[in-house]
């Protein structure tokens, strides 16, 4: 059910109407009003959560990065094979090679 709360009388967040006469209910009511966090609390809040985000970002890509990339080596190895610039011992040789990587 809906009531009617009251108005504001004042700029100092005065209700009147329905039992809310103190400054500590409207604010209750009213959650950002009178925070104690203020300006300097609110650009902390930001900056951190752009340092947060920028960095879970940068450990991503770096991961990524860092990943091996198998199967590339691997597929090229095969063509110069095909092709006949290495025969089996040496693709038997570089194989084991980057295996062990």
């Amino acid at each position: 059910m809906l009531t009617r709360i009251g108005h504001f009388d004042s700029p100092h967040g005065r209700v009147t109407g329905n039992n809310l006469d103190t400054t500590t209910e409207a604010t209750m009511m009213n959650w950002y009003y009178g925070t104690p966090m203020g300006w300097g609390g609110f650009s902390m809040m930001a900056l951190t959560m752009l340092v947060f985000w920028g960095g879970l970002v940068a450990l991503v890509v770096v991961l990524l990065r860092r990943a091996p990339h198998t199967g590339s080596e691997t597929r090229i190895l095969r063509e110069r094979l095909a092709r006949g610039d290495i025969d089996t011992e040496e693709f038997d040789r570089i194989r084991k090679t980057l295996d062990s990587r």
